[in-house]
């Protein structure tokens, strides 16, 4: 090792690719950050490669086939994940010594923490699945000098620690050839691209089960009675009960404006809705006062909401009997019960003349208050039966009023159950078009029955052109 310098590119040829043979163990998915689209991973590196300066003849050394030397006594190759986020986290990576045998094969082991950028969509939250790549690739050796091969067409997920979150469907290993647009030479990477699904059940539970519970609740605005004052109020704050779950969603999530999460627009809906519904309880209350006015029902309305509709939803209605316009009539008879000769009628007149008769000689005072007192009892008499007409009349224009009253508190129950039939029909279909919209969302309600799902990931690639194939170099 005396004359050994690790500057120097191990090969046989100055004008002859270096081979490489570089692998990817996942160990554990840390986190996925989606609001700054970051994902942290635990890998495993496996570097391989042929150094012909450190060959040697093992009958010459005691027959010692392989040695472990220092991972900074050799020359080792600069290959870097392109896309990563954090250059601290090559501090915490782990490189133990090389493995090197007699043939001059040279093994390199080392684990990393990685940070890598991952373009997270969020469109079918929680149940996505994304694909976040991770792009090796050596920074400053062309291909023409190091040629960088793949281990096999998937990484390795044997060691792979599950993660309480995210379901790993699939490791893929994908090799390029790119030319970068400040260099003639083609560049290859190795890229390792992670399949995973979320698992749902905790945004279930904790977002989407309470804004399907809190939606029900608001059903129970159209079942309050309208004379409790508490129908708006029950909007109201069903209101701002998802107004706050939607800011819990929004915390989560990234700020883009590409797309919209599922769950997101499934609140903002859902919200829309109970505002709507809320709106409409304004208008069930309006119908139900409008009987205090005295304004009667239109008599189509009254056929097609009392006569229609309450049949087809089975509502029992109490039926007011309509009240009889008969305030005619009795001012006729009590006109004729009025006596036209001064107060008295003609049979009380002749009791009365007669008697006054019999005491004509023997009271003749009298005649005269008495015809005085008949006067005013006729007087005080005529007060009552006017009054006596006025109270009915006023009882049967009050009997009307709450005849009409009650008719229009009919008109805004029936009003009412066809809004709650028509809100429960806008929920239950805006909630099935919505969840069931994700692909994967079956998966979930129904069980997944295959344990990886075989989907084409692509790779954002910018300013550059890529081929699959792995050209001779």
């Amino acid at each position: 090792m005396r004359n050994y310098d690790l500057r120097v590119r191990p090969s046989m040829n100055a004008s002859q690719a270096l081979n490489v043979t570089f692998g990817l163990a996942l160990a554990q998915i840390i986190d996925v950050d989606e609001k700054n689209q970051i994902i942290t991973t635990n890998c495993w590196l496996n570097q391989a490669w042929i150094d012909y300066k450190l060959r040697w003849n093992p009958e010459k050394y005691g027959n010692i086939k392989v040695i472990r030397l220092p991972h900074d006594a050799i020359w080792k190759p600069d290959i870097l994940l392109y896309n990563n986020a954090d250059v601290s986290a090559y501090k915490s990576s782990i490189s133990t010594n090389v493995i090197v045998t007699a043939d001059g094969n040279v093994t390199w082991l080392s684990m990393m923490i990685f940070r890598s950028s991952c373009a997270i969509n969020v469109k079918y939250f929680p149940f996505d699945e994304q694909n976040c790549s991770l792009l090796f690739a050596s920074w400053t050796y062309d291909g023409y000098q190091v040629n960088l091969i793949k281990v096999g067409d998937d990484g390795d997920t044997s060691n792979y620690i599950p993660n309480s979150e995210w379901l790993l469907v699939k490791l893929h290993a994908k090799r390029h050839v790119v030319f970068y647009s400040c260099c003639e030479e083609p560049y290859p990477d190795v890229t390792y691209i992670i399949q995973m699904r979320r698992k749902p059940l905790f945004y279930v539970f904790n977002m989407i089960l309470p804004c399907m519970i809190i939606t029900l609740v608001a059903l129970l605005g159209f079942y309050i009675p309208s004379d409790s004052g508490e129908k708006v109020t029950m909007g109201i704050t069903t209101l701002l009960s998802m107004t706050v779950f939607l800011m819990l969603v929004t915390e989560n999530m990234p700020p883009t404006s590409d797309v919209l999460p599922l769950i997101g627009l499934y609140y903002g809906i859902t919200i829309a809705i109970v505002s709507l519904a809320t709106a409409m309880t304004v208008l069930t209350l309006n119908i139900h006062h409008k009987g205090a006015r005295g304004m009667d029902v239109p008599p189509l309305i009254k056929k097609i909401f009392i006569g229609v509709f309450a049949k087809l939803l089975c509502l029992r209605l109490e039926v007011p009997e309509p009240v009889e316009q008969d305030t005619n009539e009795s001012k006729y008879e009590l006109r004729e019960r009025v006596p036209e000769n001064g107060g008295f009628s003609p049979r009380f007149a002749g009791s009365s003349l007669h008697n006054s008769s019999r005491y004509t000689d023997t009271l003749p005072s009298t005649i005269s208050e008495g015809k005085d007192f008949e006067r005013q009892f006729s007087r005080v008499l005529h007060k009552v039966h006017q009054t006596i007409d006025k109270n009915d009349i006023r009882l049967a224009e009050q009997d009307r009023r709450d005849i009409v009253r009650l008719e229009w508190q009919q008109v805004a129950l029936v009003v009412d159950r066809i809004l709650l039939l028509v809100f429960l029909a806008i929920l239950l279909g805006v909630t099935g078009s919505i969840m069931f919209q994700a692909p994967h969302s079956f998966h979930f309600l129904f069980g997944d029955p295959e344990d990886s799902i075989h989907a084409n990931a692509t790779l954002s690639q910018s300013a550059r052109t890529t081929t699959t194939t792995e050209p001779p170099l």
